[in-house]
């Protein structure tokens, strides 16, 4: 079915979407009066919504059914910015399909800061969330937050949240290990470093702050692919994939 997101969406509710929103459903979907979409409120509901009206500049829907999802354990992702901007939207679009509830960009000691923290990038990596959400199907439109220092994104984490510091130099503790000292059901976040790695006195920061640093065998990952192999088992471990 066609699905479309709008924000703050409410059953009973008739709302007139025009600009991208517009576009989207008339130019693209070839919706038309009369037509079922479902409606997203990026918050975890959707909605059976009926297409009421329709115009060159807005389309207004009437929301008249609201769906039930089963909840998913909330999975954060902590990842320092890529060298080149391209892969790191790439990784942002993925994450999302595959289920992250939360983003922080992290700054970190080896870091490529070039492309850091402008309103404008910050801008189209919500656009870029927001797409992929739309496009897999998921209710929840993950939250973005500011790009942070490693010390700040560490200071901010909620408590009782289960922290996995993928480091490639780790071969105590692999991630299977790790996740049967964890919680089943605790808050997860995962730490991905640049393409440099985590520094030493990283590694010790992250570990005072309560990290499991986490090795992922003996394969050497580029830095996106270990964050999305990781939230892949997450999933399949949670019972939302496979």
């Amino acid at each position: 079915m066609k699905r479309i997101y709008v924000p703050h969406a409410q059953l009973g509710a008739s709302h007139c979407l025009q600009g991208n929103a517009h576009h989207h459903l008339v130019n693209v979907l070839r919706s038309r009066p009369g037509d079922c979409v479902e409606v997203f409120d990026g918050g975890g509901k959707s909605f059976l919504a009926r297409i009421e009206k329709l115009t060159s500049k807005e389309v207004c829907l009437a929301l008249v059914e609201e769906r039930v999802h089963a909840e998913a354990v909330p999975m954060c992702l902590l990842h320092a910015l890529l060298r080149q901007p391209s892969r790191f939207e790439w990784l942002l679009q993925k994450a999302t399909e595959l289920g992250v509830a939360e983003f922080w960009p992290l700054l970190t000691e080896r870091t490529q800061q070039a492309h850091a923290a402008s309103p404008n990038r910050q801008s189209r990596w919500q656009k870029i969330i927001e797409e992929a959400a739309r496009q897999s199907a998921r209710n929840h439109v993950p939250q973005l937050q500011p790009c942070l220092s490693l010390s700040e994104a560490l200071r901010l984490q909620p408590k009782g949240t289960q922290l996995l510091l993928l480091n490639e130099t780790e071969t105590q503790i692999l991630l299977r290990e790790a996740l049967v000292l964890g919680e089943a059901q605790a808050k997860l976040a995962v730490l991905v470093g640049p393409e440099g790695g985590w520094t030493p006195g990283e590694v010790a920061l992250a570990q005072q702050h309560g990290a499991i640093s986490v090795g992922l065998g003996p394969s050497i990952l580029k830095s996106e692919t270990a964050g999305l192999a990781v939230l892949s088992i997450l999933q399949f471990v949670a019972g939302q994939l496979g």
